[in-house]
């Protein structure tokens, strides 16, 4: 038994798994510091207002309405990395719609708007993010490969510039 958290855990198992589960959850909550941040600079506020963060919660949670109800998937939808990287992609769409819609206005409303043309985003980010993978793991399939070939150097001779002597023909 292992004391840890004010609890005690078997080691062989339970206290691996609290481990695995500890460090997704600090992972994740890095994920949300980042995204938070870029929020706050992007919409330029002090504190992210409690509805908005609800809404994004919501969001990670993966809330799904059945029967006119709200029902808790755990942890279905989009994770916080993917939905910064839509944040970036449709930044340039956010600004303008903050300076010319809204009228600069960085209020509740305003950045609902934001996290409505984040939510667009989120499919083309995906995509980007699933295409990154591939290409990585084409580039490793590739390192194996090249592993067992070597390369031989070539080596290039010039032709000789006195090409009138019959001395080399004899």
């Amino acid at each position: 038994m292992v004391y840890e958290d004010k609890r005690f855990y078997h080691k062989e198992t339970c206290h691996l798994e609290h481990l695995k589960a500890k460090a997704a959850t600090q992972k994740e909550n890095e994920e949300w510091d980042d995204l938070y941040q870029y929020i706050i600079k992007l919409h330029d506020l002090v504190v992210l207002p409690k509805g908005n963060i609800t809404r994004l919660k919501d969001l990670r949670s993966g809330f799904v309405m059945k029967n006119g109800k709200k029902v808790k998937q755990w942890r279905t939808g989009p994770d916080f990395n993917l939905m910064l990287d839509a944040y970036k992609l449709s930044e340039d769409s956010i600004r303008w719609c903050i300076k010319n819609k809204l009228d600069g206005s960085n209020d509740v409303k305003a950045v609902n708007y934001g996290i409505s043309i984040m939510i667009d985003k989120l499919n083309e980010a995906n995509e980007r993010k699933k295409n990154r993978q591939r290409q990585l793991e084409q580039i490793q399939l590739e390192s194996k490969n090249t592993k067992g070939i070597t390369n031989y150097e070539v080596i290039y001779k010039p032709k000789s510039e006195n090409d009138n002597d019959i001395s080399e023909f004899l």
